[in-house]
């Protein structure tokens, strides 16, 4: 069984930009090992995280502003149907987890932090009419996660060579 370091090299060796620089492509159709999802999973959230969508987030103090420049798409065989299926969720779910929390983890408590201040200085009801942001959810933490994940699937494609999208919408990581 590969190493994760040979997952997070095979990985980064098939990442190429385009020539405008709009659109980076992660070509995993070939060279890679899918028989531990979990592992590719880890290794693609990390090396992606790491070299794109890091970029994408601009901070300034406790505010992070999304400003992608260039989209992501990564390209997965299908001969691969159903471990491919596992890789994509894990890969999100540690895209959300553990990439987003761990980078963005000060601001993200602050915001929060912030939030709740101003809850109960103003009043749940008279905020959330506010700011029009339903604060039933127990955990503002999260919310602030989720909100972040769902910026960045904006910009970023998981598909097959013939362009089918092997995100499953209707199970997100939220």
């Amino acid at each position: 069984m590969p190493a994760e370091d040979d997952f997070v090299a095979a990985i980064e060796a098939s990442r190429k930009s385009s020539e405008d620089g709009s659109v980076v492509i992660y070509n995993l159709t070939k060279d890679l090992d899918f028989s531990d999802p979990r592992r590719v999973a880890n290794a693609l959230a990390s090396v992606f995280f790491g070299r794109d969508a890091v970029n994408w987030f601009k901070v300034d103090g406790d505010h992070i502003e999304f400003v992608p420049k260039y989209k992501v798409k990564i390209l997965l065989a299908e001969e691969h149907s159903k471990l491919l299926s596992e890789t994509v969720d894990d890969f999100l779910a540690d895209l959300k987890k553990n990439e987003i929390n761990q980078k963005f983890a000060r601001q993200i408590k602050d915001v929060s932090a912030n939030e709740e201040r101003v809850q109960r200085a103003i009043g749940l009801s008279a905020i959330s009419s506010f700011l029009n942001k339903p604060f039933q959810r127990k955990d503002d933490k999260v919310e602030i996660e989720d909100q972040l994940f769902t910026e960045m699937l904006g910009f970023l494609e998981i598909r097959t060579p013939n362009d089918t999208d092997l995100i499953d919408w209707e199970n997100l990581p939220i």
